[in-house]
């Protein structure tokens, strides 16, 4: 029997990058950005949660920092579908309401002319 938890309220990975990764290191986000070969500013949105974490930043800070790029996606992941759930109520309601497309009526197949150029 497998038991698993869902945290109701995951942090953004930029807030797990900024504490564990460049706040133990000392670094400030122009020194961690140019070791990442990215701008500062990407960084930054990042770091201050304005940005999604993308598997190419992941895989930059898996490689300079030596963090996992798995356990990075998985922050990622669970944070997205944290904010999913939450309006969950409002996309049940939406989807409720939408006007439902008609199935299609049974058609008989078309007719397909070929023609054969012999030459």
């Amino acid at each position: 029997m497998s038991i698993t938890y869902q945290l109701e309220n995951p942090g953004h990975p930029g807030g797990f990058v900024r504490r564990n990764i460049l706040e133990a290191r000392n670094l400030t986000v122009m020194a961690a950005a140019s070791l990442l070969g990215v701008t500062r500013q990407a960084l930054s949105d990042f770091l201050n949660e304005k940005t999604a974490l993308t598997a190419e930043l992941a895989l930059r800070i898996e490689t300079v920092f030596g963090c996992s790029m798995e356990t990075l996606m998985e922050l990622q992941t669970r944070f997205e579908i944290a904010n999913a759930r939450k309006h969950q109520a409002e996309i049940q309601s939406e989807l409720a309401a939408a006007p439902r497309v008609q199935e299609p009526v049974d058609r008989p197949e078309p007719i397909v002319k070929r023609a054969y150029a012999i030459g």
